[in-house]
């Protein structure tokens, strides 16, 4: 061979090698002859904003073998890619299917069907309960020994210390979590599980599927919107603030009740109901008889907009309240489009 054509030969290697690192580069992932941390993911765009979540949800620590997570009780370190982690709240159970996974034990309050069937098909029934959500078992979570904990801030704000010391723990709010705090926390999560590319890329689809309902809506809708929970003794109101209301909000279907406050819930008298004027009312009674079933009899509920415009409905407390995430979300605008548009 000659010494031009070696010489070529190699010039077109050079070339190749130096697009070839270029191509890495713009991709973010390291040229780097050292192996990656066992079990990190690719995460190449540690610092990409995330569709629908605030700033500051810790997307910085995207990708990175050791991150440290802040959170509502704190800030928490996480090694590698946690496999067994225990959810203590539903929409904690709806950030690991997110991701595709699913937990090794849930605080599902001994009760597997109120893990909603969205939820129910990806999860199985492999994990382990670990009791009330109100006050999850320790006992039987530390006997699973878990490589992370997620846990509600306010629920469990008294046992933090001690979940902390069965293994590294996260904090959200879920029971007063409103639908933007639900967005926050699953992309978080999802850095903590060292999931962040597969979040971002489920946000994504999630504001596209949340448009679609959305944009079924009719251009001139301008009815406002009341979700409660009914019981034997009580029927509660949820404001703007709270998830539920903000889930509709984002379709276009605007809340009944004023934006004031700071309560995640408001107790409604049949007097204060009639004053609120709802022009739809989307309720999830407890089973049995509720105090809906009383009020129903009286003349001031048939005043209401909705009961004359036939615009009640009764919805499932457990994709509607209890679960409150992503996929939970999603389940609960398309049953709204669905009752209001036969959508």
């Amino acid at each position: 061979m000659s010494l031009s054509a070696t010489k070529v030969r190699r010039s077109i290697a050079v070339l190749a090698l130096t697009v070839a690192a270029a191509a890495l580069t713009a991709c973010g992932t390291s040229a780097s002859s050292s192996s990656p941390a066992a079990g990190a993911a690719p995460n190449a765009d540690r610092a990409a904003a995330a569709t629908g979540v605030s700033s500051g949800v810790n997307l910085d620590e995207c990708g990175k073998p050791t991150r440290t997570i802040k959170h509502d009780l704190g800030t928490t370190t996480i090694t590698g890619t946690p496999t067994k982690v225990v959810a203590l709240e539903y929409s904690f159970v709806d950030a690991l299917v997110a991701v595709g996974m699913s937990p090794i034990g849930v605080a599902d309050d001994n009760e597997p069907k109120r893990i909603i069937p969205a939820l129910r098909d990806k999860v199985g029934s492999s994990y382990k309960s670990v009791g009330l959500r109100a006050t999850p078992n320790i006992q039987v979570i530390t006997a699973l020994k878990p490589d992370l904990i997620i846990a509600d801030s306010g629920r469990h704000k008294a046992i933090y210390a001690q979940l902390s010391k069965i293994a590294p723990t996260i904090a959200y709010a879920s029971l007063n979590g409103n639908y933007q705090q639900v967005l926050d926390s699953e992309m978080s999560t999802a850095i903590a599980l060292n999931k962040c590319d597969e979040m971002k890329q489920r946000l994504a689809e999630h504001a596209k599927m949340m448009a679609g309902f959305k944009a079924e809506a009719p251009a001139d809708e301008s009815r406002k919107a009341l979700f409660v929970r009914a019981s034997d003794k009580g029927f509660t109101g949820f404001p703007p603030k709270a998830y539920t209301p903000g889930v509709l909000s984002a379709i276009g279907i605007p809340s009944a009740l004023p934006d004031s406050g700071t309560d995640a819930s408001v107790s409604l008298t049949l007097e204060t109901l009639v004053s609120t004027k709802p022009d739809i009312m989307f309720i999830a009674p407890n089973d049995g008889p509720t105090l809906r079933d009383t009020w129903a009899k009286s003349s001031l509920w048939k005043q209401l907009p909705a009961v004359k415009n036939n615009a009640t409905y009764d919805v499932d407390p457990n994709e509607w309240s209890r679960s409150r995430g992503l996929i939970a979300s999603e389940v609960v605008a398309q049953e709204a489009v669905k009752l209001l548009y036969g959508k």
